[in-house]
């Protein structure tokens, strides 16, 4: 009758299920990945976004820093934020289109009716934000040419207040400045293009000059990096008029 080890009865361990509370990991119902945001749109500050008025360099830049404020959601513009599945994640997913929503109505609010024409079909801030960026940038430099020109070209005068004068060098200012600063290549092709104005002559090669480079991607672009963009800078105007002053002069018969 020794001592003996004394034998335990075993008992079955329970096998936890994975669930969100005991891995860790939070669930959709109670800390979905997407949150819902409450937009702060007292922080936009900007005049409505028209091609009119081209502001889009500054309305843009104020409307990301707005959302961005806003807990990142200058993200939806981009397409950053990823829709959550519908099956997976019902709460985020419902969060993402309410986010998505309340973007794209505080962004109708801030531009005219031309450009809410321009993306009533859409359904994403993405796909909106896309639209409007490429209705803006088609404008070129050959708009601000004008404007420039237009501003130069005003004078203080007794005829009208002073006052008067001031607004409108004021204005036309806002609004070549709004366009976005030139490049040091883009003020080149502006100055070639404003110098040909006057010149019989040269009238013809001035109005290709400016279509060709309004319907290019400018002249900032890298062939290299971005192969499917076209570039067109002052070495193609300088060919241009380079060919044109190649060309027999006509005169007219002295007879």
């Amino acid at each position: 009758m020794g001592d003996e080890p004394t034998t335990a009865t075993s008992t079955p361990k329970r096998t936890q299920q994975p669930n969100s509370l005991n891995n860790g990991v939070p669930s959709d119902t109670t800390r979905p990945s997407i949150s819902a945001i409450s937009l702060n749109t007292t922080l936009f500050k900007h005049d409505t976004l028209s091609k009119d008025a081209h502001n889009w360099t500054t309305w843009s830049r104020q409307f990301i820093q707005c959302l961005r404020m806003n807990q990142g959601a200058d993200a939806y513009l981009t397409g950053k934020v990823s829709t959550p599945n519908r099956f997976a994640e019902p709460r985020a997913y419902s969060n993402w289109w309410a986010n998505n929503g309340s973007i794209l109505g505080f962004m109708g609010l801030t531009i005219s009716e031309s450009e809410q024409e321009i993306i009533d079909e859409v359904t994403t801030a993405e796909e909106a934000w896309t639209k409007l960026k490429e209705r803006h940038s088609q404008e070129g430099p050959v708009k601000q040419v004008q404007l420039i020109r237009d501003a130069l070209a005003i004078r203080y005068s007794t005829s009208e207040k002073f006052a008067s004068t001031s607004s409108k060098l004021t204005t036309l200012n806002k609004r070549i400045w709004a366009m976005g600063a030139p490049s040091p290549e883009l003020f080149l092709c502006i100055l070639m293009i404003n110098s040909m104005s006057g010149v019989t002559e040269l009238r013809s090669t001035r109005e290709n000059v400016a279509q060709a480079l309004a319907t290019s991607d400018g002249p900032d672009i890298d062939p290299d990096k971005e192969p499917s963009k076209r570039r067109y800078d002052s070495a193609d105007i300088k060919r241009y008029c380079s060919c044109v002053n190649a060309l027999p002069v006509k005169v007219d018969n002295p007879l």
